[in-house]
């Protein structure tokens, strides 16, 4: 008898809760705001479309080699373009923390000449930069 009325309890604190929902309009915009302090944004069907395209990275390094902005740079200020990629795999707050300045790429795509997998990379600086903004 007291698991019926247990099982009773639950069904109508579900059913409940499914009437309560569609009243409840915060909750989206809450789940936003949460992650929004990190620097974690919603990311649309494109943007995930993009981001399988960047993780094709290897990290072997070949672009690091091609870049002349590393050579002219602190590593701390610009990582070179591999980190920049690898890091689109992983959570993007974590990128912002670092401080990286994205205005030290060239653009001269030499990196993406020598890349085994023809990861483009000015692409996923300009994500990067507009992922900022957002």
């Amino acid at each position: 008898m007291r698991s019926l009325l247990a099982k009773l309890n639950l069904a109508w604190a579900l059913l409940l809760h499914f009437i309560k929902r569609p009243f409840q309009d915060n909750g989206y915009r809450a789940f936003l705001d949460n992650y929004r302090a990190d620097r974690l944004v919603p990311l649309s069907q494109v943007d995930k479309t993009w981001l399988m395209r960047f993780s094709q990275c290897l990290n072997c390094g070949l672009c690091d080699a091609a870049c002349p902005a590393i050579g002219t740079l602190p590593r701390e200020s610009f990582p070179g373009p591999s980190a920049l990629v690898t890091t689109l795999t992983r959570a993007t707050g974590d990128f912002w923390a670092a401080g990286v300045d994205l205005g030290m790429c060239e653009g001269c795509r030499n990196c993406e000449s020598v890349c085994p997998n023809r990861v483009p990379v000015k692409e996923a600086l300009e994500f990067l930069e507009a992922k900022a903004l957002e």
